[in-house]
């Protein structure tokens, strides 16, 4: 009956131990790095659950100890709340104390969430992206992604530039980090749509690169490979970015402004994932891709992710 006590012992030692390295399990975080290990406060809330998981171990010891014929379902249930504070010290310590990857390629595989990144040929500090690594194969870099609406996208140019919301909800990652990310090496883009019937479409392209702020964040993007959604981006091509505040499009009047949004309008678009959270609009001003259901009605949700292409 003391087996799953020792497992969870041995697992709060390894949570703790397997932080002392990069990722990679080889190469150790010196006092060099742009996070210089854990601080007195960060400590102290870790030290503070591991007393909380200590305190839950021996009392589950002592209550096997006792009594010989408690359930195996109060057993996984204590075991299982064990577990949920061990993964609390593990996504706190991901996050704060300065491991980060080159790319999700790095992170972890099979476990979706929030990781911090510094490309490797970016002077760039380490930044906290959303990482898809379920999706076929795992490894897509979230540039974008709404899902429920609570975040605004009408947005300026600075927002649209430095970024805005969190990578763990709903979130624009930012021209600038997708400029420096997609300048260091080769990324394939997958873009992910569902409507509000339920059906998710995708598209892939081979190539997608956004230029730096001299360029307006230029959009480059490589030839379109699969997916039932189509391509509706190709009017972007070689577009600048725009935003209510910054009319970069090829059209008399402002794409931006009249659709309440930033993207990569030319005069104006056949997609545009930064429009209004709805599903109708009398201008179409949604969130769209016309190839998904050839009309401008809203989607439900949509993500832009990127993942180096494997050489």
């Amino acid at each position: 009956m003391k087996t799953p006590v020792i497992i969870a012992l041995i697992c709060c030692h390894i949570v703790l131990c397997s932080y002392t390295e990069r990722g990679n399990g080889t190469e150790t975080i010196t006092d060099t790095e742009p996070f210089q290990g854990l601080k007195a406060n960060l400590m102290f809330q870790v030290l503070k659950r591991l007393d909380e998981i200590d305190q839950r171990i021996n009392h589950l010891e002592r209550r096997i100890q006792s009594n010989h014929h408690l359930s195996t379902g109060v057993i996984t249930d204590k075991l299982e709340g064990i577990n949920d504070k061990l993964e609390s010290i593990n996504k706190t310590l991901r996050q704060n104390v300065g491991i980060y990857y080159g790319s999700c390629q790095e992170a972890p595989t099979m476990v979706s969430d929030v990781y911090s990144i510094k490309p490797p040929a970016s002077s760039l500090a380490p930044f906290p992206v959303y990482c898809e690594q379920n999706y076929r194969k795992g490894g897509w870099i979230v540039l974008s992604r709404r899902f429920d609406g609570r975040l605004n996208f009408t947005r300026n140019w600075i927002d649209y530039r430095d970024g805005f919301g969190t990578p763990g909800g709903e979130y624009w990652l930012g021209l600038e980090k997708m400029h420096r990310i997609t300048g260091t090496d080769y990324f394939q883009l997958l873009v992910q749509l569902k409507d509000y019937d339920g059906t998710v479409k995708t598209a892939l392209y081979d190539e997608f690169e956004i230029g730096n702020e001299a360029t307006g964040y230029r959009l480059h993007l490589g030839a379109f490979v699969e997916g039932s959604a189509k391509d509706s981006m190709r009017t972007s091509v070689g577009m600048k970015f725009s935003t209510p505040d910054r009319d970069n499009d090829e059209h008399p009047g402002s794409c931006a402004e009249y659709y309440a949004s930033g993207w990569w309008f030319r005069t104006c678009m056949n997609a545009n994932l930064n429009g209004l959270y709805r599903q109708f609009d009398p201008n179409n001003a949604t969130m769209n891709w016309f190839s998904f259901r050839d009309d401008l009605q809203g989607l439900k949700e949509a993500t832009m992710m990127i993942r180096e292409v494997s050489s």
